[in-house]
């Protein structure tokens, strides 16, 4: 599997994309598309997690149905466009993280000509967080993650809609797609700040270096920032001790690797490489490429 596959680059030397750049398109047909078969598939596929003893809980989610992207010349993006619909966790566990969802996958191909038209393809956000004694912060995985238990992760999670229906006292179907940027990048600092107890004050603007595309999820998308901290290493250790209880069931410790590291060597060759989930993988990939001379 070549990594360069599941990623979309929207980053160059020195350059990412702040929100002005961004732009979000909301409508109800970029929702994945239905099948009673796949209906009793997520029933069912949900119903065994529960039974597991897995601890989950449906929402809504945001559906990355496509990304549009504007070239000044080449190589250079002046705007981004997110074409978004709804879907849930529920939807997400029952498709994207189902043993047979590749049946799905070949239906989507032959109705459709898309492979992901049945998937739920939930929107995620993952954080690559710098020291300013230079040096990347990750989080190990607990046993309870639904998800990749154990592995090393960057910071993430979701952009919620039901966070902008709160905010703005507004429907799914009205929700306001500026109000929905403005979530995705809120979510990125908040899920930072609550899995690492980071505040919000030590932490840079968010930059989007690209979009990967979970294989392990069947295309999973996740958009991939790059954030500053103006703490050192030592500092958010002792912050990250300090998580209240709710957090705590998110990770079991702090993983740290030099910038150097990273930028000298293969990614391959990272001591932790084998115990990396594919969107660990992906944003350091992106930030070589961020963080090239």
């Amino acid at each position: 599997m070549e990594i360069t596959d599941y990623i979309q680059i929207l980053c160059i030397p020195g350059k990412g994309l702040d929100r002005s750049s961004i732009k979000v398109e909301w409508r109800g047909e970029y929702s994945r598309q239905t099948l009673p078969s796949i209906s009793d598939n997520i029933e069912n596929e949900w119903n065994k997690r529960l039974s597991s003893g897995t601890s989950i809980w449906n929402g809504s989610k945001f559906r990355l149905h496509k990304l549009e992207m504007q070239e000044a010349s080449l190589f250079i993006l002046t705007e981004v466009k997110l074409l978004l619909g709804l879907t849930c966790y529920k939807d997400f566990i029952g498709t994207n993280c189902s043993p047979g969802s590749k049946i799905f996958v070949q239906q989507g191909v032959l109705d459709f000509n898309n492979s992901q038209a049945y998937m739920s393809d939930p929107l995620g956000v993952g954080g690559l967080v710098v020291t300013n004694d230079n040096n990347i912060i990750f989080i190990r995985r607990s046993g309870q993650c639904a998800e990749f238990p154990f592995l090393i992760d960057r910071p993430g999670g979701h952009p919620e809609p039901d966070d902008v229906i709160a905010k703005t006292s507004q429907s799914f179907q009205t929700m306001d797609p500026s109000m929905i940027l403005e979530e995705i990048f809120d979510s990125i600092l908040k899920e930072i700040t609550e899995e690492v107890n980071i505040p919000l004050l030590n932490l840079s603007s968010p930059v989007l270096l690209g979009v990967s595309y979970n294989p392990v999820t069947l295309k999973t998308p996740s958009l991939e920032f790059y954030l500053k901290c103006n703490l050192n290493t030592n500092e958010i250790q002792e912050l990250y001790k300090k998580r209240t209880e709710g957090d705590l069931e998110e990770s079991t410790e702090l993983i740290v690797i030099t910038v150097e590291e990273v930028l000298d060597n293969d990614l391959e060759k990272l001591q932790f490489y084998d115990q990396l989930t594919f969107g660990a993988k992906a944003i350091l990939f992106l930030f070589k490429i961020f963080y090239s001379k």
